[in-house]
């Protein structure tokens, strides 16, 4: 019986092992492993900003890229954006530069709105970590935090 008990209990492990991929065990982005986040489209899917729920809009599209020599761009709702990011060898995100450079079409005000919040939240951020196809930015009080998938992964 103890034989019994013990395989079952390695086949358990076994298993366990298995379903728990390198690709599902979150990790924290630094400047040794970037490039995990780079030539990939992400989708915000949610976004809280100083501790307040932002009403997504289903026609927003917003998006974020991040480029190999700390270019970012990306899509805010209404108008493309780019900028600039750094990691450090710890983790930490930073937004070097005067802020974001964006076109100037204007839109509908509720995504003005929206494209404000992101634009907004975003450089608070102060960290990344990626788990399989999710990206989270957050702040270190997690008072701001951004969700989101990358482009054409299933949700």
């Amino acid at each position: 019986m103890k034989v019994f008990t013990w395989m079952v209990l390695m086949a358990a492990a076994w298993l366990v092992a298995c379903a728990t991929t390198p690709s599902s065990v979150p990790t924290i982005v630094s400047s040794e492993n970037v490039a995990k986040l780079q030539t990939r489209q992400w989708e915000l899917k949610s976004i809280t900003l100083d501790s307040r729920d932002i009403v997504m809009d289903m026609e927003a599209n917003m998006t974020l890229a991040f480029a190999p020599g700390g270019k970012v761009t990306g899509y805010a709702a209404v108008n493309r954006f780019n900028g600039t990011y750094s990691f450090s060898p710890d983790g930490k995100l930073s937004w070097p530069g005067p802020g974001f450079v964006t076109t100037r079409k204007a839109g509908p005000p509720e995504l003005m709105e929206k494209e404000r919040a992101y634009l907004q939240a975003l450089p608070k951020t102060e960290r990344a970590i990626l788990k399989g196809h999710a990206l989270l930015l957050q702040n270190d009080g997690e008072s701001t935090v951004l969700i989101f998938a990358e482009a054409g992964s299933p949700q």
